[in-house]
């Protein structure tokens, strides 16, 4: 008798072993952490900051958060979702666009200067202007800091850096630049900018003289 109970204390301790495990998978599983739609996160965040946004058909998928409520989340952190998930918030002409973090170079974002202060998330352009370094030897060691959806480039005539990243990267930039940009005024390059109509008008072939009038008879 001894050695039935034995059994069924073992085959009790075995099955709710198994329950506990099934409810483990349960709870990890990816379907009961499928996120909160990336559309409803928008919808909430315009119907409460009054923003109207301009939504790329692309723009899709669900956003896992943890320790945030969706129906809290602000418009900063909206947009850093948004990065998390590979697109690109661009704020142009009173609308907020999103769209795909490779379209997001193109698309006319604001020039900003010194003192604005912006979503870490959203997309911005920079020029910067340099003192003592010739601003085409920054663009490789730079670049290595970008991502791939954001451009950099260097003008040598007048010694600027643009930008376009989003707005925490881009003042992380400037901070490196402004630790590297130290000593002497360098001399600008002197460039010739022309005209590209007379440029094409001076390259052109002169046009053959007239014959010779023949004289009457």
């Amino acid at each position: 008798m001894k050695k039935v109970n034995k059994a069924w204390i073992v085959c009790v301790v075995l099955a709710a072993t198994g329950v506990a495990f099934a409810q483990g998978e349960a709870i990890s599983s990816p379907a009961s952490n499928s996120g909160t739609p990336l559309l409803q996160l928008i919808e909430t965040v315009a119907k409460k900051t009054g923003k109207t946004f301009i939504i790329d058909p692309r723009v899709a998928g669900n956003a896992l958060m943890v320790g945030i409520d969706p129906a809290k989340v602000t418009y900063p952190e909206l947009l850093t979702i948004l990065q998390v998930q590979g697109f690109a918030s661009i704020e142009s002409g009173g609308y907020t666009r999103v769209v795909p973090d490779s379209s997001a170079r193109t698309s006319p974002s604001p020039l900003i200067g010194n003192n604005e202060k912006l979503p870490d998330a959203l997309m911005v352009t920079r020029v910067m202007r340099l003192k003592s370094i010739p601003s085409p030897q920054l663009v490789p060691i730079l670049r290595a800091l970008l991502p791939q959806s954001a451009h950099l480039a260097a003008f040598a005539c007048t010694n600027e850096l643009i930008i376009v990243d989003t707005f925490a990267n881009v003042r992380r930039i400037e901070t490196i630049v402004e630790s590297m940009d130290k000593g002497n005024a360098l001399t600008l390059p002197t460039c010739r900018l022309e005209d590209p109509r007379a440029a094409a008008t001076a390259a052109a072939p002169a046009a053959s003289p007239p014959p010779p009038a023949t004289p009457p008879k």
